[in-house]
């Protein structure tokens, strides 16, 4: 399972939208929205802010809502909020609203509630929503927009219109049908260790927000099992299938590039878990922001130096990495255990130099900080109840400004502080074992050219970070009995940076051209490290590439991912296409793999194997020409392709289905592989006859008897459980 991982650690985690998005207008950001709320109560505000302080059951209160010509007649409205809403003394509290409370159909453009936040411990206005933005490129991050907010039309000041993390939030990323369990952390202390098989031990640090009728936290229980008490070494084979380890990482590195230890990070709150139902997998969600950038407030540890933050830096009961320190148990068991093993801590260290690439640098954010404080700046200047004066607003969008209970860093300044620390430091993680080779072209027609001015074969390495890899020591070759063949050009590669060489034969043109050419037939490609003649050289990377057309490159899907596949469309010196993002192609066919069924007890019976109800799977072929199988190669293991040769004479229609049997009995027939698939979740690939270029491949987790697993269309990339099995069919729709 740890080649999933290492597919997709720089992909969005399955963010996608898979089904009309109402509310996408109203989080559009470039406007302010406004929001009427109306009480009938003349003193509405003590009754909330009783309701919340002194009522354990924190109740709603009938208010009428209208958002431009959207008008709900009656909707529940409370304040929210701890710190939030003690810290201050002015009446700006932050509010829930629920628009089903009292109407059990109601909805505001899809959503069932909706959060307004007061800006507390943001002179700026901006934090929450920056940190959640720039959280939305790697991960399900709730959606905000600035909103001015009236009270009975009584301008009551400019808020923070933050998404609910909700079932409605996760069925709009994952699919209408999404249903599983999402938990919220307590006010402290979900450290997410492991205290027995009991739910009582759970529920008063983790309240289930879903599902509540069931109440059943033996996922979670599961989980946390899994999490604390697998030995490291076989700790990825059984966190994966229940775990979207990669997710979990990016929620780790965001807190701690923003330096929002309000979170799991510090406080060991504010933060989800939610249990997808479509992969069966695990996923942190970010929630309460206003303590990002540095910010400290009653949640989040003293440190002296919030923009120095150690990239590995724990809580401490006393004093850790960068000062300061906090109350309560120093155990972080998804932090410790993930970055104990070596493959996890390279991938967090990559994602959080990816982060410093794709936006978070001075330049980029600052542009991003004056486009919203423009925008939001009439409306923060009227806020009759704001916690800070327009001159602290101003002063926080570049440098510190003081609270009266902290000094809070500014916006510009904290960013610029915090990559001039990272990145030297990140730096110093870099290996040569960084590199590897990402694109091959053998014949070079219309791609790039060299100094010369001419079309010559190529191929790219890519530094996959996080740090800048020196090429001293570097070699490439085209012969194991020749490693040291062709020393790389002297320089430096910074991370996720690409490398251009000319693989022709012709050194007189330069020191980025090799003494030997890429085969146009097919050859194999080999790429060393050694420190001098006498200690050896290691290899870094190789790829069997094969004859491939003119102006066709070989490519690494995803710039990290195991497989490679011949593309018409060449990326070279930029990042490869993600996995999921490109058909599975061959060069002259499609062909995809499109439904499975890994624990068969009586939907589909086996007549070749005395009507035995065995494993099962599909291939689709979308294309107008029928597509000979034959020397193609079937496999439950990607990291060996050639399990299964599929026989001569296997045949697949234009736009046809077939069915082959997972029952381990080849001798029974050419539709019956030689493996079995594991209800417990697994791989499935389908290969070309090189036995290496990947066609299609598909990781599944944890199967249900006689429920089908399949492509939510045919030729669809998203994945679902199928409504009902179709196997030689068309797949049916999604089930719920």
């Amino acid at each position: 399972m740890r080649s999933t991982i290492l597919v997709t650690f720089l992909l969005l985690s399955g963010i996608q939208t898979l089904s009309a998005d109402q509310a996408a207008a109203f989080f559009d950001s470039s406007q302010v929205k406004e929001i009427r709320l109306y009480f009938d109560d003349p003193d509405w505000y003590n009754t909330l802010y009783k309701g919340h302080s002194t009522n354990a059951a924190d109740p709603y209160f009938p208010a009428r809502f209208q958002y431009g010509d959207t008008v709900i007649p009656s909707i529940g409205a409370r304040f929210k909020g701890n710190a939030s809403f003690r810290r201050s003394s002015s009446v700006k509290k932050s509010f829930k609203l629920d628009f089903n409370e009292y109407d059990s159909e109601a909805r505001f453009l899809g959503l069932r509630k909706l959060n307004l936040n007061n800006g507390d411990l943001q002179p700026d206005f901006l934090r929450e929503k920056l940190f959640l933005d720039f959280a939305a490129r790697y991960i399900p991050a709730m959606r905000a927009v600035h909103t001015r907010v009236y009270v009975n039309d009584e301008y009551w000041g400019l808020y923070i219109a933050v998404e609910e993390p909700d079932k409605t939030m996760m069925q709009s990323r994952f699919g209408d049908d999404e249903d599983g369990n999402l938990y919220e952390a307590g006010e402290s202390n979900a450290t997410l260790s492991y205290l027995g098989a009991n739910p009582a031990s759970y529920q008063s640090l983790y309240e289930l927000k879903t599902n509540e009728e069931a109440n059943d936290y033996s996922d979670l229980i599961e989980f946390l099992d899994i999490l604390n008490n697998t030995p490291t070494a076989e700790l990825p084979a059984k966190l994966e299938p229940i775990c979207d380890v990669n997710n979990m990482l990016y929620g780790i590195a965001l807190n701690i590039l923003f330096v929002n230890l309000d979170s799991y990070a510090g406080s060991a709150s504010e933060f989800m878990l939610y249990h997808r139902q479509d992969t069966g997998q695990f996923i942190h969600v970010h929630w309460d922001l206003n303590e990002s950038f540095g910010t400290t407030g009653d949640g989040s540890p003293r440190i002296s130096n919030p923009p120095t933050l150690d990239p590995f830096w724990l809580p401490t009961t006393t004093s850790g990495p960068g000062g300061g320190g906090m109350g309560g148990s120093n155990a972080r068991p998804l932090m410790t255990r993930l970055w104990a093993d070596a493959t996890y801590k390279r991938i967090y260290l990559r994602q959080l130099a990816r982060m410093l690439r794709d936006g978070f640098d001075t330049a980029s954010m600052q542009a991003r900080i004056r486009e919203l404080a423009d925008i939001i700046r009439p409306d923060v200047y009227s806020d009759p109840n704001k916690f800070y004066t327009n001159t602290d607003f101003e002063n926080a969008l570049s440098k510190s400004v003081s609270t009266g209970q902290t000094s809070v860093v500014g916006l510009t300044d904290f960013v610029t502080r915090r990559v001039a620390y990272l990145r030297p430091v990140l730096d110093t993680y870099a290996r040569p074992a960084d590199l590897r080779i990402n694109e091959v072209m053998t014949v070079n027609t219309s791609t790039v050219k060299d100094a010369a001015g001419n079309y010559r074969p190529w191929v790219e390495i890519h530094n996959l970070g996080p740090g800048t890899v020196d090429l001293s020591g570097l070699y490439l070759s085209d012969s194991p009995a020749h490693p040291t063949k062709w020393a790389l050009p002297a320089g430096k590669l910074a991370d996720g940076q690409h490398l251009i060489l000319w693989l022709d034969g012709d050194t007189s043109q330069g020191d980025t051209h090799a003494p030997f050419a890429l085969q146009a037939a097919g050859g194999t490609l080999y790429l060393y490290y050694t420190t001098d003649s006498s200690s050896g050289s290691t290899i870094i990377d190789s790829v069997d590439y094969p004859e491939l057309a003119a102006g066709h490159s070989y490519i690494r899907i995803g710039d990290t991912g195991l497989n490679w596949e011949p593309t018409n469309q060449p990326t070279p010196g930029a990042d490869n296409p993600a996995a999921g993002t490109t058909e599975p192609t061959t060069g002259s066919f499609v062909l995809y793999i499109n439904e499975i069924m890994a624990d068969n007890k009586a939907t589909l019976a086996n007549a070749d194997h005395a009507g035995a109800y065995d494993d099962w799977f599909e291939l689709f072929n979308p294309g107008d020409s029928e597509v000979n199988l034959s020397g193609l190669y079937l496999t439950d293991n990607l990291a060996n392709p050639t399990k299964f040769k599929i026989p001569e004479g296997v045949i697949i229609p234009a736009g046809g289905y077939l069915v082959f049997w997972a029952d381990d009995q080849a001798a029974l027939g050419a539709l019956h592989a030689a493996f079995k698939l594991s209800a417990d979740g697994e791989e499935l690939g389908l290969f070309a006859a090189d036995g290496v270029t990947a066609i299609d491949t598909v990781t599944f987790g944890k199967q249900t008897s006689d429920i089908s697993y399949g492509r939510v269309l045919s030729d669809s990339q998203a994945w679902a459980i199928l409504a009902s099995p179709t196997p030689g069919l068309a797949n049916a729709s999604a089930a719920p």
